[in-house]
């Protein structure tokens, strides 16, 4: 008797240690990451040659905008050569609406947060929008991006339109710290990681295809124990990696969605807890 009950004892922390380890991240999109409506905003328009804006809070030099004010901006047009820039407070926060933006920067990431509290990219309905760089930055920053659309901060993606990003120099869609997606009909080929957050991923919706020479998702913080970690709750995800599909320094946590995913490495690579509900994830 004493045995069994030392078995069930035994069987009850091992459950209660496992209940622990799934970590639960369900309510880390907030208002914000999920408003994809707006009804003032600036307007930047580009072109090849020039950048027109109507409203307050940015200023173009030549194709090479720079936001230095919180609101809302609505930007279009195309560009072969061009950037955005984003520096505003840490404490402040800006919606960028993509209403029909084709912008390429030859020299540089085209879209390069260097300052906020959060930034959110809101695809507007029945738009395409394609960021492409260059294969080689040549443009000196204090701190260069190391992606396509490249954020030192806090970056969501929401809305209804089509994003398209080509990284060819390093990542797709980078951010130094949280990496958030609530929607939109988003293609991401990059030489090296289609979706990299340094804290962490976090995907709730959308339909999604990812092309990496290397890893498809990761998160990389490995100081905090609260970061470094990957969260999907929902969303059709396609995946081609040249190594892994996911990959996290923390925990790995799937609740819902579809993923289909063809990798050379593990569907799914993490130091941490992997808690991925059953039907999930279909491939290698």
């Amino acid at each position: 008797m004493k045995k069994l009950l030392s078995l069930a004892l035994s069987l009850l922390l091992a459950c209660s240690l496992c209940t622990a380890l799934a970590a639960d991240y369900s309510d880390v999109f907030t208002n914000f990451d999920l408003r994809d409506s707006w009804t003032a905003a600036t307007e930047i328009t580009f072109t090849d040659t020039a950048v027109t804006i109507n409203g307050s809070g940015a200023a173009a030099d030549g194709t090479v905008v720079t936001i230095t004010a919180p609101g809302v901006y609505k930007l279009q047009g195309s560009c072969a050569d061009g950037q955005v820039l984003v520096e505003i407070d840490k404490a402040e926060k800006a919606q960028l609406v993509l209403a029909g933006l084709t912008l390429t920067c030859q020299s540089s990431a085209p879209l390069y947060v260097l300052s906020a509290d959060k930034v959110s990219l809101t695809l507007a309905p029945d738009t395409v929008n394609t960021f492409t760089d260059g294969k080689a930055y040549t443009a000196a920053f204090e701190k260069q991006p190391n992606a396509c659309i490249c954020s030192r901060d806090d970056l969501v993606i929401n809305g209804t339109g089509t994003l398209n990003v080509q990284g060819n120099f390093n990542n797709g869609i980078g951010t130094k710290n949280d990496l958030r997606i609530a929607g939109g009909v988003i293609t991401v080929s990059a030489v090296k990681n289609a979706l990299k957050g340094n804290d962490s991923v976090a995907i709730q919706n959308g339909a999604i295809t990812l092309t990496a020479g290397k890893d498809a998702i990761k998160a990389d913080n490995e100081d905090k124990p609260d970061k470094g970690y990957v969260y999907i709750a929902g969303g059709d995800i396609r995946i081609t990696a040249g190594d892994d599909a996911i990959q996290a320094t923390q925990d790995v946590t799937i609740t819902g969605g579809a993923l289909t995913v063809t990798a050379t490495g593990k569907a799914v690579n993490s130091k941490g807890s992997q808690d991925i509900a059953s039907g999930v994830i279909n491939g290698k």
